[in-house]
């Protein structure tokens, strides 16, 4: 049986490789959102462990600053949910380009990957 934890760890790397294929369509909207979406199942992955709250957008940022500031992870933490949020802001206009797509795919890469360090 999947639990939360495990779907939503599978669901933050099945975002991201589906970004590739959403550029080369030439859909740059939906390449963002998945950067977005990418990101966010990976913060909830850290607050169901923890039981904490994730089902809203301020949920999604209260764990990342109550990872900073209670269990001293790096501030860069912040930097990265600030990356993702303007990848998802940009959903509704004005896309990024692909290049700017593909180095946020490498920055969400590794915020996914320092998130399930924690």
């Amino acid at each position: 049986m999947t639990t939360v934890i495990d779907y939503n760890s599978e669901q933050s790397w099945h975002f991201l490789d589906l970004v590739d294929d959403e550029v080369e369509r030439g859909e740059l909207e939906e390449a963002s959102n998945k950067l977005w979406g990418a990101a966010a199942h990976a913060i909830e992955t850290v607050a169901e462990r923890r039981g904490w709250a994730h089902g809203s957008h301020s949920d999604l940022v209260d764990t990342v600053l109550r990872l900073i500031d209670d269990e001293g992870a790096p501030p860069l933490l912040y930097t990265y949910y600030g990356l993702a949020n303007w990848f998802h802001s940009r959903f509704y206009g004005w896309p990024p380009n692909g290049d700017e797509i593909r180095h946020g795919k490498g920055e969400m890469a590794d915020f996914i990957r320092l998130l399930e360090g924690l």
